[in-house]
Formats: C-alpha cells, structure tokens, sequence
C-alpha cells in the first residue's frame, strides 16, 4: 500500500467492489503505515470480486498484492457469509478510530477477541493439543521468523516470541496451531530442526 494511506482510503477503495464490513491499515510503533493492512467483506462473492478488481491493481504508483487472508477456524461458524482478504503478509499491530486502544498495546498478532468475539488461544482453553512450546530459538528470531518457518507444519492462529524486559528475545516462544494433526505434524518435522546454527527444542505447551 501506498505509506499515505489510511484505513478509511482503504474502504473507499475497496467499496467498489461489495460491503466492506472493516478495513485496517497496520501501523508502527511510530504510528506510520508499514504499507499493508486488511479488509473484511460481507460476502465470498464481494471478496472474490475485490481479488479481480484489486490484484496487481495500481494505486498511487504502487501496484496492490491481494489475496485472501487467514482467518481462526472458528471465524467461519460466527459469520458464515463474511470472507477477508490482505494486501500483504499477517499484520502485526492494528489502529483505526473503530478498533480499541488495547489492539495497539504490544501483541504479537492480531486479537481475534477484540475483533470478532474468539477465544484467544492459549494453554488454559482446552487448546493444549494445539499449543506448542518452542525452545533454544536464535536470539534474532521474531514472531514472523517463528510463524513463517512453522507454516510449514499447518495453519498457524498464532505465534509468540518470549520478550524480556529489555524488549529482546529470550530464546523461546509458542506457536498455536489450528488443528491437533497439524501441531502433531511440527512436533515431528521441527524437533531437532537445525534453524540458524541451533537446535529447536519442541514439545507440546504446558
């Protein structure tokens, strides 16, 4: 996305094409663009039809990469007819005048409880068989690097790097998968898995 655009340009946009339900424009900590963000439409149709109109579209002299984004298995069950798609990689950090404050206070992805009414994933949930615990990561690993190499495994809701208070890595992290088999399926390809001169530890959370 162009740097200077904001969410509401981004559902102006995107209107043409069908509903938009919510648009966002990821930013940094500086509150500046990274350059990508997300819309919901209210259908698969509208969805599909921005994906033709959108795709490879040029913007401001930027030419826009959209494609359909993943959404938590259960968003499917709550709005049965809404479909969402990116214009680049998972955001990060989310603002907009609809989204509360708390989006913006340091999480690693996106909130799916603020932003559709989800249980957030974790250990306490019943979500064990899903959860794993990722150890002896390179320092330099971040949530992206962790979600990026485990994607292999499976569908990914989620990925954390264990931050000290000094901001940096403290060597670990967790990594939530969306089905047991796909958990199951990392546990084998990645225990052991030389990753950047080290040696990943990976077991299911506790």
């Amino acid at each position: 996305l162009p740097y200077r655009v904001r969410w509401q340009d981004l559902k102006d946009l995107f209107r043409k094409a069908g509903t938009v339900l919510r648009a966002d424009v990821s930013l940094g900590p500086d509150n500046r663009s990274r350059g990508y963000g997300t819309v919901l439409l209210a259908t698969a149709e509208d969805a599909g039809r921005a994906i033709d109109m959108f795709n490879g579209y040029s913007w401001q002299t930027r030419i826009l990469e959209v494609r359909p984004d993943r959404l938590p298995p259960d968003f499917d069950s709550l709005n049965p007819n809404s479909a969402s798609f990116t214009t680049a990689p998972s955001p990060t950090h989310f603002a907009s005048p609809q989204v509360s404050s708390s989006l913006v206070s340091g999480l690693n992805d996106i909130d799916y409880t603020s932003l559709f009414g989800l249980d957030r994933p974790s250990s306490s949930s019943g979500n064990a068989g899903r959860n794993l615990f990722v150890g002896n990561l390179p320092f330099h690993c971040q949530w992206q690097d962790l979600k990026d190499l485990f994607r292999q495994a499976g569908t990914i809701i989620r990925a954390d790097v264990a931050l000290g208070q000094d901001g940096r890595s403290r060597g670990f992290g967790t990594v939530v998968f969306a089905t047991e088999y796909d958990a199951d399926h990392a546990v084998k390809m990645f225990n052991g898995y030389e990753y950047n001169g080290r040696i990943l530890k990976v077991h299911y959370d506790k």
